[in-house]
């Protein structure tokens, strides 16, 4: 896994949970909803049937800005588990979030290691909203 030093590159707050567009499968909804929340408040509908994460006040639903962490860090989406290396669909591979104030520091080897994982993700979201499967 890509271990990145958040709190040594976004003092200021998390980039990657401001404005959120993280997009959630049916077993990242699985695992959080174990923990009690309800869908209704942290999921929203998007476009062609994907569900992505809610934003309140400019933050990801799960986001604690007075402690800058994630509420549900073990058990947070896989997507999240993967930033920043993300899938550019334009390139048709993946790469490194240039949003993200650590992308410097994320090699070429670490893309590798995480490569598939990211691509298997982004196939089982696609395959999800195309069969209504979303967890909306």
């Amino acid at each position: 896994m890509i271990a990145i030093d958040c709190a040594r590159f976004c003092s200021e707050g998390r980039t990657c949970c401001t404005e959120t567009e993280m997009t959630l499968t049916r077993e990242d909804a699985k695992r959080i909803s174990a923990l009690g929340y309800s869908k209704n408040d942290y999921l929203v509908r998007v476009t062609a049937g994907f569900c992505e994460l809610k934003n309140v006040d400019g933050y990801c639903f799960f986001y604690d800005s007075g402690n800058m962490t994630c509420k549900i860090y073990d058990a947070r989406p896989e997507g999240c588990r993967w930033y920043p290396v993300i899938f550019d669909a334009r390139k048709r591979k993946c790469t490194v979030d240039d949003e993200c104030p650590a992308a410097a520091t994320v090699t070429r080897d670490r893309i590798r290691k995480v490569n598939h994982k990211v691509k298997t993700l982004v196939a089982t979201l696609r395959r999800e909203a195309v069969h209504g499967e979303s967890p909306c």
